[in-house]
């Protein structure tokens, strides 16, 4: 059956439904019919009109129930994941703090006027951010989401501390990088804009290109290409065919123990076979259910691993800019840490029980 014949069955029951539902001669019902046979698509129309005004006058009772629910989903997840949450928002809060102190200058440190400590800082900031973004899907109930955007943390996290562990000339060659890549961006955006948004002006290419030509004969020919502005600190040598990746950052500032759980993530990132396989919303059920909504399993790696990233990025950056806190700092982050894995392990044991109770009640 071809897709035309598909349309006329659907019109043919659309009509039947209408004139049955309305009271009417026969004549009547005649006209009507021979109306819609010869205009087809007002009936389809018609039908498309009725039904989204139901459901627009529907949809506020509907979304107050499914408020509720999910309302009364989150309060049972907290009862559960209530210490290891408190925990991690609280540590989101001490990061938070941190870095507001030394965006203040509250801290006593020095080197502040420099663009490692800007490139630094904002790069942090970014962490906590995602870090609270992290937190609000995990109260949610998105354990895969939360994992998702972890993935976000750690290359965030990573390069935090490849710019606090670096010099001064490799947070500038970061911040210059905009200005040797920006321009093929913004080509690639004119090339693709079929959604008919403002395009770069010629002009402005022409100066992105001559910002461009400047940048890279500030640096060397080999600036522009991949991850370019990180070469020269990772010892790589520098013809002008030379490039790096993420992977080689995370190896020279000693993450890539994060480096399997990375990949992990990504399958919460990409639209590949396995993101419709392994869910951490159902890994403790093991149910084999389209999961489309929030789950209140799979907390223990999105929760551990964001809090690792957090406090690594947090450490590097208070060890770049320290003060006479800074040590005790460092202690009391990695203590936390240790109690929160714990905390996890216990909530995710106590959700065990419940739902081992529950499959054998039935």
């Amino acid at each position: 059956m071809n897709a035309n014949n598909n349309s006329g069955d659907s019109n043919t029951a659309l009509l039947r439904y209408l004139t049955d539902a309305l009271d009417l001669s026969a004549e009547d019902i005649d006209k009507i019919t021979e109306h819609f046979k010869t205009n087809p698509d007002e009936l389809q129309k018609y039908f498309s009109l009725q039904f989204f005004q139901m459901l627009d006058a529907g949809k506020d009772e509907l979304l107050s129930e499914t408020y509720e629910s999910l309302s009364k989903f989150r309060e049972r997840l907290f009862q559960t994941w209530e210490a290891p949450l408190k925990r991690l928002d609280t540590l989101l809060y001490m990061c938070m703090e941190i870095v507001d102190e030394l965006r203040r200058g509250n801290t006593g440190t020095t080197n502040t006027n420099t663009d490692k400590f800007n490139i630094a800082t904002r790069l942090h900031a970014r962490c906590v951010q995602v870090g609270h973004e992290i937190s609000h899907l995990l109260h949610g109930g998105y354990a895969d989401g939360a994992f998702a955007r972890w993935r976000t943390l750690h290359e965030t996290s990573v390069t935090t501390i490849f710019i606090c562990e670096g010099d001064e000339d490799l947070a500038s060659r970061f911040t210059d990088f905009q200005h040797a890549s920006r321009v093929s961006a913004a080509t690639r955006f004119n090339n693709n804009n079929e959604l008919g948004f403002k395009a770069f002006s010629s002009a402005h290419l022409t100066q992105m290109a001559k910002e461009q030509k400047e940048t890279i004969d500030k640096y060397e020919p080999c600036f522009k290409n991949k991850f370019g502005w990180a070469l020269k600190a990772l010892g790589k040598a520098m013809n002008p065919k030379s490039e790096a990746n993420f992977i080689d950052i995370e190896k020279f500032v000693e993450m890539s123990f994060l480096r399997n759980h990375f990949s992990f993530a990504n399958q919460y990132v990409h639209a590949g076979i396995d993101s419709i396989g392994f869910k951490l919303g159902t890994s403790m059920s093991n149910k084999d259910i389209l999961l489309t909504g929030p789950s209140n399993e799979g907390f223990i790696e999105p929760i551990q691993c964001t809090s690792l990233s957090l406090i690594y990025a947090t450490i590097a950056l208070i060890t770049a800019f320290p003060n006479e806190e800074s040590a005790i700092r460092m202690s009391v982050f990695r203590l936390w840490h240790e109690i929160l894995k714990q905390e996890v392990v216990d909530a995710a044991a106590a959700l065990q029980v419940k739902g081992d109770a529950l499959r054998n009640a039935k």
